[in-house]
């Protein structure tokens, strides 16, 4: 800006001097014109003649406008020269212009460097607010829920008594497999006499009941006949070798574990003698090993080939069979591991607790995984508490959809467990229905007169 100036000035300047100059020029030029009458008086000396011609006053005024022109003219150039560009420009204004520069950066620099303090500050504001903000969620969804520690107690016990259920299904399969095959040290060893000899003593000193059959069985059963007032732990266990409803149904715990060792409980016995009632009431009576031995070529004698449909009538059977092995481990005695945590949540919801207590008939000795799995997925959603703990934490609320999701996935593991028993039940019963057929078919070709092989419908 301060060079446009100046060039502006120095054009203003110029173009002045030259107006005076053009000026002082056109008046020169004026005045030294002759007039007509001094052409008759001086004609051989010119400038002679016109000075001499003159006024004396119009002389002095052209020599005095020269000279203030001059003047003017040379006062011009040396100020605009000399004190222009050399004092006032030079020496004082461009310092001036250069310092109060130096000043504007200086300041320009400083102001940039606040402006930078303030960014700065504020990157660091809004980092410890985020910071803080990070802290308080976390002190808020890291807080410990009571209602979420109660789902991790509920399933403290629920794999091991899972896989002690799995064993005794187990034991019972390999008893029953015995007990159809006539293996040594079981009651179906002697044969089907044997059996039912046995059965029948278990019967009489365990189940029998004297007012069944129109109360002709003190003739069986005379020991309870007779006595004057049977205690109610012998009647508790009148007809628990056939009552399902009493035995297995109502009970959500069942007495019942192989696993223990020594001598069987009560609920071991109720199961072993409803297993035979219900699977296998007549065994198969022994055969002589040697009357099965090969005879020596590739043909089957009458006894193997029946040796074999026994051996096949048991496999079909224990398909059967697998699913009441499955739910005596749904509903056997499991682990100690959240048994008292469950016993005090039954009392929260109303069940009267103590020994012989309704609580006590729920749980059993140790609650059983069927137990276990009716507490998680159906009375834990009964209580109060449960839709008033929801007033919690959203990260709370959040794990303990989580926890309900998973415990649903248990329980669709073990419907699937239940449809592939079911799916292998049906499958051995529509290949029974195939057997039949098959064996009506071959009737009725060894019935033909040997005409045909081909049977007519």
């Amino acid at each position: 800006m301060l060079t446009k100036f100046k060039k502006l000035f120095g054009f203003k300047v110029i173009l002045v001097s030259l107006l005076l100059g053009i000026f002082v020029l056109s008046a020169t030029i004026t005045m030294t014109t002759r007039p007509k009458d001094a052409q008759a008086v001086c004609c051989s000396d010119c400038c002679t003649c016109l000075v001499s011609t003159l006024p004396t006053d119009i002389s002095g005024w052209f020599q005095d406008f020269l000279e203030i022109n001059l003047h003017l003219f040379l006062q011009l150039l040396l100020h605009r020269w000399m004190w222009f560009d050399w004092t006032f420009w030079q020496a004082n204004m461009l310092p001036l212009f250069m310092q109060m520069g130096s000043q504007l950066g200086a300041v320009g620099t400083h102001q940039v460097m606040i402006i930078g303090m303030f960014i700065d500050a504020q990157e660091q504001m809004e980092t410890q607010r985020l910071l803080q903000e990070l802290h308080a969620r976390a002190n808020k969804d890291y807080q410990p829920s009571r209602g979420m520690c109660e789902f991790g107690t509920r399933v403290l016990s629920l794999a091991a008594t899972e896989r002690m259920g799995e064993a005794n299904a187990l034991i019972l399969s390999e008893r029953s497999s015995d007990r159809f095959l006539g293996n040594k040290d079981t009651g179906a060893s002697g044969g089907t006499p044997d059996d039912i000899e046995i059965r029948l003593g278990s019967f009489q000193s365990k189940y029998c009941d004297s007012r069944n059959n129109s109360n002709s069985l003190g003739h069986i059963c005379p020991t309870i006949a007779l006595s004057t007032g049977p205690g109610q732990a012998v009647i508790e266990r009148f007809n628990r070798d056939v009552d399902y409803q009493k035995v297995v149904e109502d009970a959500m715990t069942i007495d019942f574990d192989l696993t223990a060792g020594g001598a069987p409980s009560l609920g071991d016995e109720d199961v072993v003698a409803m297993a035979n009632n219900l699977y296998g009431f007549d065994t198969f009576t022994n055969v002589d090993p040697k009357e099965i031995q090969n005879a020596g070529n590739e043909t089957l004698s009458s006894l193997q080939e029946g040796y074999l449909k026994k051996r096949a009538v048991v496999a079909k059977t224990k398909v059967a069979e697998n699913s009441f092995n499955a739910l005596m481990a749904l509903k056997g005695t499991g682990t100690a591991g959240s048994r008292d945590f469950l016993e005090s949540y039954l009392e929260e919801l109303g069940m009267p607790g103590g020994a012989d207590s309704e609580v006590e008939a729920f749980l059993g000795p140790n609650p059983s995984y069927h137990a276990q799995m009716e507490i998680l997925t159906k009375l834990a959603y009964q209580s109060p508490l449960f839709y008033t703990n929801l007033y919690d934490k959203p990260a709370n609320v959040k794990r303990k959809e989580v926890a309900m999701q998973a415990i649903g996935l248990i329980q669709k593991f073990d419907l699937l467990k239940s449809y592939l028993r079911t799916e292998a039940s049906l499958s051995v019963l529509l290949e029974l229905s195939v057997d039949q057929q098959q064996r009506a078919i071959e009737d009725n070709i060894l019935d033909f007169d040997g005409k045909s092989s081909v049977v007519q419908d």
